[in-house]
């Protein structure tokens, strides 16, 4: 019978790009992590790594046991939840990524409540870039996490893992306080000089990254609109987007749960034509979807969601599960 442990190993190197990369993520020595693998070939007969290249690249042998090994620790994971769950306790640790700096804000709130209602569970919240939390939580490096994904961004789903849609909220252009556009002058009489498509912009600086999930909409909206974006500062994080769109550096998009930033007023225009929508889901291993802690979790926020403003929210299914 194939070693689960083993399994694991050959799964770690897939993720990870290479053995060394493997057993530093899983503090095992690289002579370690290799002579498991080793023994792994032999077990099964197949070669399942690719060592002539530099790098262990898994073969199609080794891909198709990562897969089988994906739909094993599913069922092990779900076997270890339903007898949690047996017991009626919410207890023990639940590791939770948060990306603290893209929102919304109703996320720690919750997890507060949960803490307080269930004093045996220890809820340890990690800081993670929302393009990394389904590959953390694929590879156990946490339990639970807030994801992000974008309209017209392609973002394929990960295997073993379970997604709860939350709600969906407006992406805005967001400009500096003076309500206007940097480097234009409106008429003094004119209330509200910002244009309303994002076709008026094409001749802004503006801040943004491609390699996030807001920049990639970013490019593709203004690429529909029918231009290039002239990008004069590039970053991902989105209090660092508001600061500069504040100082007038430029103009950008901006999910509206993400709250503003203290002492950096912005101005955020809704435009016209179709909507751009920020899609936000718990995502947790499949098999851990019945622990009793992450039951409680999803509970919790779900109910943060019904009391999200309707300003902002595009949809919300706090009451349904999506497989």
């Amino acid at each position: 019978m194939l070693d689960v442990r083993k399994l694991v190993l050959l799964r770690e190197v897939q993720a990870r790009g290479s053995i060394a990369a493997a057993a530093e993520a899983l503090n095992y020595t690289r002579s370690a992590v290799s002579q498991q693998l080793s023994t792994l070939e032999a077990e099964t007969g197949a070669e399942l790594l690719d060592r002539g290249r530099g790098r262990a690249c898994l073969t199609a042998a080794g891909r198709m046991l990562v897969d089988h090994a994906e739909r094993i620790l599913v069922g092990l994971e779900a076997a270890e939840s339903e007898l949690a769950a047996s017991s009626g306790r919410v207890s023990g640790e639940l590791r939770v990524g948060v990306p603290f700096h893209e929102g919304p804000a109703m996320l720690v709130p919750a997890l507060t409540r949960v803490r307080r209602a269930h004093p045996d569970l220890r809820i340890v919240l990690r800081g993670l870039p929302v393009g990394g939390t389904r590959e953390a939580v694929r590879l156990g490096e946490i339990d639970l996490a807030l994801a992000v994904r974008y309209d017209h961004v392609p973002d394929p789903p990960v295997a073993g893992l379970h997604e709860e849609p939350l709600v969906g909220d407006r992406v805005r252009l967001v400009v500096g306080p003076e309500g206007t556009a940097p480097g234009t002058h409106p008429d003094p009489g004119d209330r509200d000089p910002l244009p309303r498509t994002l076709a008026g912009y094409a001749g802004q600086p503006w801040v943004l990254t491609a390699d996030s999930g807001l920049g990639a909409l970013a490019l593709h909206a203004c690429a529909q609109a029918g231009f290039a974006p002239d990008v004069v500062a590039r970053t991902s994080d989105p209090h660092a987007v508001l600061g500069l769109v504040s100082f007038g550096w430029g103009v950008s998009l901006m999910p509206d749960l993400v709250p503003d930033r203290p002492g950096c007023p912005v101005r955020r225009v809704a435009l016209d034509g179709p909507e751009l929508v920020r899609h936000l889901s718990l995502v947790v291993r499949s098999g851990h979807l019945d622990r009793p802690a992450v039951h409680a979790v999803i509970t919790e926020v779900r109910h943060a969601v019904d009391e999200l403003s309707e300003d902002a929210v595009v949809w919300r299914r706090a009451g349904e599960r999506m497989s």
